[in-house]
């Protein structure tokens, strides 16, 4: 006969979910607990050879700033910085960058898109740890076109040749000509240059807001910046439009050099020959034009100088030769790079000439007299002189000098595959 159940006041029909829901309750607890662990080993933990670092992560007005103000050094290479989650360690320039105590990390995201999270990983052998993190809850607007427009109106626009190239030569490499979006030469006689911005939109309701970089400012659709000293500046353009209330800001990075120009060329001795002129610029026959200027990188026996290069330095009353010689001997069958760079500004013949042998600058290196106030003469691009005695694998010239370490960064980029 079965057994007959009677229901209590307050009792449903499952009498036993009270003990089903605690079990449930404990299973759930269980699986979340596993779900939270498997999250924090995916993530790593900290152990010993984890760095720890004071970092400060802000953002003023769409430029997110990161700034190591104390504690250890993230190697380059075993950090990375991610943006709402996603690695932007390039966008802050910071690829093959030590972060060390002093260092300062920018990008400019714009203020129209939107910014969640920042944060700094290092990949360390326990796995990735979060060194430095900030919530933020920007989520963005509508955004007006920002582009702009450069033209150079004063000094010389040298942007084609250092990152496209001219006359078939290869341009510089990546981690020099990527370091700016425009590239301006000072002229040589104001020491000035002026770039005019202008905005692509035009429209009576928008608002303009020009930065030069260095202090300048502007509210009209074009603007005009004069630049008098050499130097890295970002020239930004922010957009309002006062009718929908869309915003939009662009940047431009502007490097401004000082006059001048670098020769650079692969060049191999032939085994019969002991000396001669390399490679050089003229415009009227095998001699390098006092009047024009011009450059030459030579070969003599070494005893005396070995590599040379040689440049035409005048004023407006007299000319004279001017020399950098290396004292480096080409030993016949293998290919040298050999740049010269002239500085248009040197005060000093160190300063004035400089030549370089396989990225480097050879401690030996001597020079002719320099005399007082002579200035460099652009050479005629038209008119260039090659030795058929030497094997000459590339020529080409920047319009401005280089300085120490971007010349051996060209040699290191391209000694594995000479241009």
């Amino acid at each position: 006969m079965g057994t007959i159940m009677v229901l209590k006041s307050g009792e449903t029909e499952n009498g036993i979910s009270p003990v089903i829901a605690v079990l449930l309750i404990l299973a759930l607890t269980i699986v979340l607990t596993g779900i939270f662990a498997a999250a924090i080993i995916s993530l790593g933990t900290a152990d010993s050879t984890t760095p720890i670092a004071g970092i400060m992560i802000s953002d003023n007005n769409g430029v997110i700033t990161l700034t190591h103000f104390s504690g250890d050094t993230l190697p380059a290479g075993e950090y990375k910085i991610l943006v709402n989650g996603v690695d932007q360690t390039q966008a802050f320039q910071a690829e093959g960058l030590d972060f060390s105590s002093g260092t300062t990390l920018t990008w400019d995201l714009g203020i129209t898109h939107p910014l969640h999270q920042v944060s700094v990983v290092y990949a360390g052998t326990g796995g990735s740890v979060v060194i430095a993190e900030k919530q933020f809850y920007r989520e963005g607007g509508g955004e007006v076109n920002a582009a702009f427009t450069a033209e150079v109106t004063e000094g010389k626009n040298a942007t084609s040749q250092v990152k496209v190239g001219v006359s078939g030569t290869k341009p510089l490499p990546g981690m020099i000509a990527d370091q700016a979006d425009l590239w301006v030469v000072l002229d040589s006689v104001s020491g000035q240059a002026t770039v005019e911005f202008t905005a692509d939109e035009s429209s009576a309701d928008m608002v303009y807001s020009w930065n030069s970089g260095d202090g300048q400012t502007a509210v009209t659709r074009a603007a005009a910046f004069m630049y008098d000293a050499a130097g890295s500046y970002t020239v930004r353009l922010d957009i309002l439009n006062t009718t929908s209330g869309d915003v939009g800001t662009r940047s431009m990075i502007v490097a401004v050099r000082n006059p001048g120009v670098t020769a650079l060329a692969w060049v191999k001795r032939d085994n019969l020959v002991t000396g001669g002129i390399v490679a050089r610029t003229t415009t009227g026959g095998l001699g390098l034009d006092r009047n024009s200027g011009g450059w030459a990188l030579q070969y003599d026996n070494p005893g005396y100088f070995g590599i040379e290069f040689k440049v035409v330095l005048t004023d407006s009353f007299n000319k004279s030769f001017n020399h950098a010689r290396s004292r480096v001997e080409m030993e016949p069958g293998t290919w040298y790079h050999v740049a010269g760079s002239v500085n248009d500004v040197g005060t000093t013949v160190s300063e004035t000439l400089r030549i370089y042998v396989n990225g480097v600058y050879p401690t030996s290196t001597v020079y002719d007299t320099n005399p007082t106030g002579k200035r460099y003469l652009e050479p005629a691009r038209s008119s260039i002189y090659l030795n058929p005695s030497f094997n000459i694998s590339s020529y080409s010239e920047v319009p401005f000098p280089l300085s120490d370490a971007e010349v051996t960064s060209t040699y290191t980029a391209e000694r594995d595959d000479p241009r």
